[in-house]
């Protein structure tokens, strides 16, 4: 019996030994799903995050649970619908509302397990006190409480340390949030972010051309800090975000404008938490997912601007230009390097994925959904527990379609033209709500509408996608 008994053992032993310890994200904003070298753009040099895809798996219909950030990110933390957790639009500063405290992240499930947690980037799930990072499971946060084109919530508290840069005083900081309050959409304050530290801003207004660099330097500083302790670090960028800002050191270094030489900024960041992990001996201990939050803000096709091809659509689209984004799992020693996969998966995978991988039971009141993709990256299947998709109107809650399998129904909803014949900027959107059939095997492009063709098939995922909305309270 023991005989039996003890190489089960030390199988599991070795198993677990062999699972990435640490857990890093590394999310984009508005980054579109060509936008990388290894996902195809021509004019895109990303060497640090084509090594990782080389040295990961390429995950090539990865999608998020919406077009727009806030409900994008708050899936990803929670392995929930934004509907469910009550995201469903995006957040403004003088929004008085959040992820609820009530809503488990990856980062409280990972305390559980005595790691240590950090956000550095951009939050935009709540600026009110008891929804920041460090109401959400998280030891420590830097970054930006929202989008970089906002501007200063009269709620955020103010460190008696406070950098003021551009000549501003305390006076004119808070002139700004009490206009803030009145009217968000004024022009003099937008652009003009303060930088926060845990729960405090600390400087304002912040210089967004270093943003990405000062993320870089907290991040290594946090992994250096965590050698031996197992960690979370949710690591969501500002940029390519609107405005773009660079460093001097990438301005003008793709050639190609100013969003591509953010994704170059990036790249260079990826290449630094990749370098500090080896010389730290964590490399093997450690699982990296990069993805960006939704689809390129392209409206107009601006050649400077980002690139969802061959996709249709972009943000607030549910086409899949919307939804699909560019991701790349890394974790030497668990996933076979150079793999690729064009199975279904998503944002809303991450939270049950690591539960598994670190043997935490999911809580069970309430209701996920996400899957576990443990066996899909490590290479003991191919095929991915997920089948379906489903897509909402950007800031909405109204359900705008579904996918399963190779097909896809859209409804109604945020679908606009981006531009007329001429290539030049339409004088107003129009939406194009005649019900949609696709076959993404066969037209990924989302051209060929066959909903003519097929009405059963539209009947069945008309009802599959109703139920699932009707099911979220």
């Amino acid at each position: 019996m023991k005989r039996t008994i003890l190489p089960f053992l030390l199988l599991i032993m070795m198993q677990a030994n062999s699972q990435s310890k640490n857990f890093i994200v590394i999310l984009t904003d508005d980054q579109g799903y060509e936008d990388l070298g290894c996902f195809g753009s021509k004019r895109m040099n990303t060497p640090n995050i084509d090594k990782l895809a080389k040295e990961g798996m390429k995950l090539t219909s990865f999608y998020t649970s919406s077009s727009v950030c806030s409900p994008s990110r708050a899936s990803l933390l929670t392995g929930r619908m934004p509907k469910r957790v009550g995201v469903p639009a995006v957040l403004f500063p003088n929004s008085k509302t959040g992820l609820p405290e009530t809503e488990i992240t990856i980062a409280e499930l990972l305390k559980s397990k005595g790691y240590k947690t950090a956000v550095i980037g951009k939050w935009h799930l709540g600026h009110l006190k008891q929804f920041l990072p460090t109401n959400q499971g998280f030891d420590y946060y830097f970054g930006l409480p929202y989008s970089n084109d906002m501007s200063i919530a009269k709620e955020l508290q103010i460190s008696k340390n406070i950098k003021l840069n551009n000549g501003y005083t305390l006076n004119k900081l808070k002139t700004d949030q009490q206009q803030t309050e009145l009217n968000r959409k004024d022009k003099s304050i937008k652009n003009i972010m303060p930088l926060m530290r845990n729960e405090e801003v600390v400087e304002y207004p912040v210089d967004q051309s270093q943003l990405t660099k000062r993320y870089t330097q907290e991040a290594v500083s946090f992994i250096k800090r965590n050698k031996k302790n197992p960690f979370f670090l949710y690591l969501p960028h500002t940029m390519p975000h609107h405005p773009l800002y660079v460093s001097k050191d990438f301005d003008g270094s793709s050639g190609n404008g100013v969003y591509t030489d953010a994704i170059q900024e990036v790249d260079w960041s990826v290449g630094q938490i990749v370098k500090t992990l080896k010389e730290s001996g964590l490399d093997k201990e450690t699982f990296i997912l990069f993805c960006s939050d939704n689809g390129p803000a392209n409206r107009y096709n601006n050649p400077e601007w980002a690139s969802a091809g061959p996709l249709r659509g972009v943000k607030f689209d549910t086409f899949e230009g919307g939804q699909r984004v560019p991701a790349i799992v890394w974790a030497p020693g668990t996933i076979k390097p150079n793999t690729e996969s064009d199975e279904i998966t998503s944002t809303l995978d991450i939270l049950p994925t690591i539960a598994h991988y670190t043997g935490i039971a999911l809580p069970q009141n309430r209701i996920y959904d996400g899957y576990n993709l443990t066996d899909l990256f490590r290479g003991e299947t191919i095929i991915s527990p997920r089948k379906e998709v489903y897509f909402y109107t950007a800031n909405r809650k109204t359900i705008e379609g579904i996918r399963v399998g190779d097909w896809k129904y859209l409804e109604k909803g945020s679908r606009f033209t981006t531009l007329n014949n001429k290539g030049e900027k339409p004088t107003k959107l129009v939406g194009d709500i005649k019900p949609m059939l696709f076959n993404l095997n066969k037209d990924v492009i989302e051209r060929a509408n066959v909903f003519d063709k097929y009405p059963e098939k539209v009947t069945e995922l008309k009802r599959k996608m109703k139920e699932f909305d009707a099911s979220i309270k």
